[in-house]
């Protein structure tokens, strides 16, 4: 199971503290509702406030993964992606098609005109293989 939250409110640890204080809750409660653990009313609350009076931002974890920028001879323009698992994502920065390939080179997917919230989505997907 994973316990660690994909997207988080980055603000500083004093920040953290003075959101406490305005809400009158604690700074664990600031931290789970930053970390989107919490989604009460309060939660939903205090991360607006966060993003707009304390420079909160919004962020987001994606897997780490080896990411090499390659010109192919016929003048493609491909970034590769090698996971710790063995998984290679090829992705046509002219077209945005991404390919997937297995640890043993074997074609496992193919996307087509691919945005970047879809890629990260494809990018965890792969490091989840």
């Amino acid at each position: 199971m994973d316990t660690a939250s994909k997207r988080y409110i980055d603000v500083t640890n004093e920040a953290k503290t003075k959101l406490a204080k305005l809400f009158k809750c604690t700074e664990t409660f600031v931290y789970m509702a930053l970390t989107y653990r919490k989604d009460s009313p309060l939660a939903k609350k205090i991360r607006y406030v966060a993003k707009r009076d304390y420079d909160g931002k919004a962020m987001r974890h994606c897997p780490e993964c080896e990411t090499l920028h390659n010109l192919t001879e016929d003048g493609r323009q491909l970034m590769v992606q090698n996971f710790d698992n063995g998984v290679k994502l090829e992705v046509d920065k002219g077209t945005g098609n991404v390919v997937a390939y297995n640890r043993m080179g074997e074609h496992i997917g193919n996307w087509e005109n691919v945005s970047i919230q879809k890629l990260t989505e494809i990018q965890l997907y792969a490091e989840s293989l």
